[in-house]
């Protein structure tokens, strides 16, 4: 006689020909799509059978202590990978996949219900049982359970709400309404343990009529010191890509709306006007992408993207002269901005607590003056009157410089955030070359401008063997659209030795120009305490002269701050954590404006102006004159331009001060290209 080995025990054979259980023999023409549908509901059906095995025994108490906690921590990651199942499919399975085995089956949404109702039941029973002899340990363990199922029962509802709305299949079996329904305890108590479909997605005939507005389910708040609930992030560039990075470790769920669609390569996007632009990581951000993202410099470095140490590898014309490359140096990346999102979406999407809805453009924000409760959103490629409504503890708006959100507030007769402005009119425009090495062993050339010279320029290197080139200059010098006359553009520049470079160059493709330089600052600070539901972040609260390069490690600093201020032993309000991104970003709104305020021609009302204000530029303007050879005030002065430093060091350190007040401006020996 012969012992059955494993695979003879699981009936291998069987479960191999799985892919087409429910398949008719008339019908063997599934999809891959529809297979993994089919075999996505077996195994949840099995799992969730393992789930009622064990809340029986437990429900019966047939176990003892050890038996008990084991069979309820099983239990509640049971119910995770069921919530896992769904959110799969929500990934992987697109609408229309959906939509077309529903037209098949008649059903999307063919629930056991006699089994969700008894789990539900069970569940309700365990964590409102009030024994005496129960521990916290055990307490906690069922509140655990509870909540998974919650989890699991929303994601439920999201999902069909996504997929289909409220459109009927066979006998109105394939919509929300039913299967909030069939999800649905209808004793007094409600649903067991979790809340019901929000009521507007059950309208009657005495309601509201909002056909074309069908609100999704949001998660309920976590239980916690910091929960924030449902986070909706508008925009999914990178502020809104480490927001909802950090967001998702307190929160019960993270989604956001992006309205262009994600390609599958690195690639610019209509959405971020900026993607062809040259791109800098400064040292502040490596080192906040390292903390929020662990690997994510070594995969992009691995890319292609290279890494610099400042100003060892960079020719830096400031003031009229060339900055000493023994001077101490930090490093920088320059990835171009396609690839550094790119891995950044990669990383944050793998979290299955954050989920992305692109093709989908926010068109409102619902709630009431001083509270906001969600957005109002519309499929680009649908019907443009139709009009969805997803509900939110909190909505975070990472939308960019093009930020809709003030005029949202006043649509609503909100309080509207005051706005600090200073605009320079500078222009600039970017073109992507092939060439040589640049002389020297240099890895690239920045040409700082300042109120008595107004051309900049970037050169630096990119992945692919391509050098991004940057040229800029004020509203009546701005740089061309044509290649020739942008290379001839160069030699205006103070010094020959770019112009001389790009003539050499192959150029790829034309520049591209860009006018929307101006530092904005909306101060949803200032709102008050009492204003509820709102996060601001990124550019749409600070945007930046893009000149100098801050706008990525901003955003990673303000993810950064907002991670540990949610880290904290108390619940934060969407004021202090508004306030958390002000303090994360005041070094670089005092760098940029305090650059620009000197420049001819400057506007607005953040303007630097008056005695104290020209005093401090002439000081300002000793210590420029002492970074190209003075080793201390060069490290102090690019420690705050990376974000390293405060400003007020320059003036505070006494040792910064004692240099630049007492010894006299030094020059560089030679105009010549400088040497290591």
């Amino acid at each position: 006689m012969t012992s059955p080995n494993y695979a003879t025990y699981l009936h291998l054979d069987e479960l191999l020909a799985l892919q087409r259980p429910l398949t008719p023999v008339g019908q063997q023409d599934l999809s891959d799509s529809e297979r993994l549908f089919i075999v996505v509901h077996q195994a949840s059906e099995t799992l969730l059978s393992q789930v009622l095995v064990d809340l029986r025994h437990i429900d019966a108490d047939r176990c003892e202590r050890q038996c008990h906690d084991r069979r309820v921590e099983r239990a509640t990651r049971l119910v995770d990978s069921l919530e896992g199942q769904l959110t799969l499919l929500r990934h992987t399975l697109p609408r229309e996949d959906f939509m077309l085995f529903r037209d098949r089956f008649g059903t999307a949404s063919g629930l056991q219900s006699k089994q969700f109702h008894e789990m539900f039941g069970l569940v309700k029973k365990l964590t409102r049982r009030g024994d005496e002899d129960r521990t916290p340990s055990d307490v906690r363990r069922l509140t655990e359970l509870g909540d998974a199922v919650r989890r699991w029962r929303l994601t439920h509802l999201e999902l069909v709400s996504h997929m289909l709305g409220d459109l009927p299949g066979s006998a109105e079996t394939s919509g929300l309404r039913f299967l909030a329904a069939r999800l649905d305890d209808t004793s007094e108590d409600g649903p067991a343990g979790a809340d019901r479909v929000p009521a507007a997605s059950r309208r009657g005939p005495d309601t509201e009529d909002l056909t074309d507005s069908r609100p999704l389910p949001a998660p309920p708040v976590r239980s916690g010191r910091s929960g924030q609930g449902h986070v909706v992030v508008m925009g999914g560039s990178v502020a809104g890509l480490l927001a909802a990075h950090v967001l998702a470790d307190h929160a019960e769920r993270v989604t956001i709306i992006e309205r262009d669609r994600y390609e599958d390569t690195p690639g610019p996007r209509a959405g971020v006007p900026q993607s062809r632009h040259t791109h800098v990581l400064l040292t502040s951000g490596m080192r906040a992408l390292d903390e929020l993202l662990p690997g994510l410099l070594s995969a992009i470095e691995d890319s292609g993207a290279p890494r610099l140490a400042i100003p060892g590898d960079l020719g830096v014309w400031q003031g009229g002269q060339w900055v000493s490359r023994r001077n101490p140096s930090q490093p920088i990346m320059t990835p171009s901005r396609p690839l550094l999102e790119h891995h950044i979406r990669r990383r944050v999407l793998d979290d299955s607590r954050i989920d992305v809805r692109t093709g989908v453009e926010v068109t409102g924000l619902l709630g009431r003056p001083g509270h906001i409760t969600g957005v109002a959103v519309r499929d680009r490629d649908g019907d443009p009157h139709t009009r969805l409504e997803i509900e939110a503890d909190l909505v975070v708006d990472a939308t960019g410089r093009s930020s809709r959100t003030p005029g949202w507030l006043a649509d609503m007769d909100a309080p509207v955030p005051a706005e600090e402005l200073v605009e320079t009119g500078r222009a600039y425009s970017t073109c992507v070359f092939h060439a040589d090495d640049l002389p020297e062993d240099l890895s690239g050339f920045y040409i700082v401008p300042d109120a008595d010279q107004p051309l900049g320029a970037i050169i630096l290197p990119a992945e692919g063997d391509r050098w991004m080139v940057t040229l800029s200059g004020p509203r009546d010098q701005a740089p061309p659209g044509a290649t020739e006359d942008f290379v001839d553009f160069a030699g205006r520049l103070p010094h020959s030795a770019p112009h001389k470079w790009l003539s050499s160059a192959r150029p790829v493709g034309r520049p591209v120009g860009y006018r929307h330089t101006s530092n904005r600052r909306r101060r949803y600070d200032r709102l008050g305490r009492d204003h509820r539901g709102l996060l601001v972040v990124g550019d749409a609260f600070c945007a930046l002269n893009p000149v100098y390069g801050q706008g990525l490690s901003v955003a990673a600093l303000n993810a950064l701050a907002l991670g540990k201020a949610l880290a904290g032993d108390r619940a934060l309000s969407a004021n202090a954590l508004q306030q958390t991104v002000l303090r994360s970003s005041r070094w670089a709104w005092e760098v940029a404006t305090g650059a620009d305020s000197p420049m001819p021609g400057v506007t607005g009302n953040a303007v630097r102006s008056g005695p104290v204000a020209r005093l401090l530029n002439r000081y300002l303007a000793r210590v420029r004159a002492h970074v190209p050879h003075d080793p201390v005030v060069c490290g102090a002065n690019r420690d705050v331009l990376f974000l390293l430093a405060p400003p007020r060091t320059l003036v505070t350190s006494p040792e910064v001060l004692r240099r630049t007040l007492r010894s006299p401006a030094g020059r560089t020996i030679s105009p010549d290209l400088p040497t290591p």
